[in-house]
């Protein structure tokens, strides 16, 4: 497990494109963290290294999943879920079987379904600009 701080949201984002080049055969990432602590800046970071404008990346937590065909990423939020979505998982699998990257935040309601390898990374509020990230490899 590697742990880092991150000052501001520029260094989130800089830190997502570094974890990417360290781990570029994870194509699955899970974001965990309280609301606010930074999981969508983060896939911000992922986005723009694989040319997705930052603008582009939402969260998608009232609509699950954001799909960016053009890169081949999907984006989603489980969120709101009560109970683990077959269709979600079936669009996910899809995606990584096809060299896709996908980012899920909120992925607890189904930690035991992902796949592996991927990426299961922590994200903690110390203060209105600071953030925990901590990176946990799953083989």
């Amino acid at each position: 497990m590697n742990t880092f701080i991150s000052r501001n949201p520029t260094q989130t984002k800089r830190l997502a494109k570094k974890i990417r080049d360290f781990y570029p055969n994870h194509n699955l990432i899970l974001l965990s963290g309280d609301l606010g602590s930074g999981k969508t800046v983060f896939a911000k970071g992922i986005g723009e290294m694989i040319g997705i404008a930052s603008r582009s990346i939402k969260s998608p937590t009232y609509t699950l999943m954001h799909e960016h065909k053009t890169a081949k990423l999907i984006h989603a939020d489980f969120y709101r879920l009560t109970a683990k979505d077959d269709l979600l998982m079936e669009s996910i699998n899809l995606c990584l079987s096809e060299k896709g990257i996908v980012i899920v935040e909120w992925p607890e309601i189904a930690l035991s379904d992902f796949p592996k390898p991927h990426l299961h990374i922590t994200i903690k509020k110390i203060d209105d600009n600071s953030r925990q990230i901590k990176i946990i490899e799953r083989l």
